[in-house]
């Protein structure tokens, strides 16, 4: 169970090393509820810098998927149908995660020598990519809040607050953090917050 836990956090650390790769600036970004911020910084990144950050998203989608088995491994023999359930669609949702994180280097790219036309649809594409993994990545992250909050594993109760689903809550206040802090923390929340769930989950089961 420690060994997924582990691969678990490898596969978050890799993820976000992949989003600072695709658009870390230290000039940060502004939020207006569009990617053309991020589109900004990244069409002036190297293309090696651009492949790599990219490239990043299935091996860590992979890692992702090795470390969601340690889900079944901590829950209770008596729920662990429900825990082998979730780990299957954390699986999909994080396959769809890493296929998403892959194409968005072509929002970097594409600029540069397409058309508007050719951007906007891309950006089609990735808004369906999108839609179509979030749901099954969002339901993933429930049933796991639901089974540590139940007691149905061996963390204690209390984690489910440090569970993804309900960290994924407090992204309105990560986005209120200042310069340079929020290129990080906010620009990678969505894998931060896998970070400090399994460094979490690891100090639990360590103790």
């Amino acid at each position: 169970m420690k060994t997924a836990m582990v691969l678990g956090l490898a596969g978050a650390l890799m993820m976000l090393c992949g989003d600072m790769a695709l658009y870390y600036s230290p000039d940060d970004y502004g939020n207006d509820g569009t990617l053309e911020p991020i589109i900004n910084i990244m069409k002036k990144l190297g293309r090696r810098r651009l492949y790599i950050g990219g490239l990043l998203g299935p091996f860590a989608a992979f890692v992702y998927c090795l470390g969601y088995y340690h889900i079944p491994l901590m829950t209770d023999e008596k729920h662990l149908l429900l825990g082998q359930v979730c780990f299957l669609v954390n699986c999909l949702g994080i396959i769809g995660g890493g296929a998403y994180h892959s194409h968005c280097a072509n929002l970097g790219l594409i600029p540069r020598h397409g058309s508007a036309e050719d951007k906007e649809e891309v950006l089609r594409y990735l808004g369906v990519q999108k839609n179509a993994f979030f749901i099954p990545q969002a339901a993933g992250f429930i049933v796991l809040a639901v089974l540590v909050a139940a007691g149905w594993t061996v963390l204690p109760r209390w984690y489910f607050l440090l569970t993804p689903g309900v960290l994924m809550l407090l992204l309105p206040l990560m986005r209120k953090l200042p310069k340079g802090l929020h290129m990080v923390v906010c620009g990678g929340w969505t894998n931060m917050i896998s970070v400090i769930y399994y460094a979490a989950a690891l100090i639990s089961v360590s103790v």
